[in-house]
C-alpha cells in the first residue's frame, strides 16, 4: 500500500509540470510603429549645440512565452533608421543613422476586461550606427519600460499596442560617432531617452 501511495505521489509530482507546460504557450508579434524623441543636448568647451534626430517609422519583434499563468517573458528587437542635425562645430558627409534595442524583460498585467493593461519593461543594448563610415559605431547599456494591451481577435490571434520609453545609459563627460580627429556628439546628459508607440498582430502557439 505504501508503495502505491509513493508511486501515485511520483507520477503526481511528475503530472504536474507537464499539465503547466500544456497551459504556457509561445507568442510572436511583429510590430510596426513610430519612434520619436531623442534628441541629444551636447556641451563642449563652453559651448552648447542641440543635435535633433528624425521621427521615423520603427519595426520590431517581439517574442513572448509564459512564465506562469499571468506574467509572460519578452525578447524585443526595435530598429529604425534616422538622420541627425549637424552642429556648429561638426559636419558630417552622411547624418544617416540606424538605432536598435534588443531587450529581455516581460509584462505583468494590471487590469483585466475588454481592454486588458499590461505593464511591460526589459533591459539589454542599444547599438547606433551612423551610415558614414568616418564615424563610429555605438553600443550602451539600456532599459525600457511601458503599457500594453492585448484585444483577443480569435483564439490565437490578438491585436497588441504598445507604448514604451527608451532610456540609454551614457558618462555625462563621454562622446559619440567619433573618427580619428573629433567627434560629432559630446554627451552632457547620464540617460538619454526616446519614445515609441507600436502595434502588431500577435500570433500564439
Amino acid at each position: 500500500m505504501r508503495a502505491v501511495i509513493a508511486l501515485a505521489c511520483a507520477l503526481t509530482v511528475v503530472a504536474m509540470p507537464i499539465k503547466a507546460k500544456q497551459a504556457l504557450n509561445f507568442e510572436i508579434t511583429p510590430l510596426i510603429g513610430y519612434r520619436f524623441g531623442g534628441d541629444f543636448d551636447t556641451s563642449r568647451n563652453e559651448v552648447h549645440n542641440r543635435i535633433e534626430l528624425s521621427e521615423e517609422t520603427s519595426y520590431g519583434l517581439l517574442t513572448a512565452w509564459s512564465f506562469d499563468r499571468k506574467r509572460q517573458g519578452e525578447f524585443l528587437v526595435s530598429h529604425y533608421n534616422t538622420s541627425f542635425s549637424n552642429s556648429d562645430d561638426f559636419s558630417a558627409g552622411n547624418t544617416d543613422l540606424s538605432i536598435t534595442y534588443a531587450h529581455i524583460g516581460g509584462n505583468v498585467p494590471i487590469s483585466d476586461g475588454p481592454l486588458p493593461i499590461l505593464v511591460t519593461g526589459g533591459f539589454g543594448l542599444s547599438h547606433l550606427a551612423p551610415k558614414d563610415k568616418a564615424l563610429s559605431d555605438e553600443t550602451r547599456f539600456s532599459i525600457n519600460v511601458g503599457l500594453a494591451s492585448k484585444i483577443s481577435l480569435t483564439e490565437n490571434v490578438s491585436l497588441r499596442l504598445d507604448g514604451r520609453l527608451y532610456g540609454t545609459f551614457f558618462n555625462s563627460d563621454s562622446a559619440i560617432f567619433c573618427d580619428v580627429d573629433t567627434c560629432a556628439i559630446y554627451i552632457s546628459s547620464d540617460i538619454w531617452f526616446q519614445s515609441e508607440v507600436s502595434a502588431g498582430i500577435t500570433y500564439r502557439f
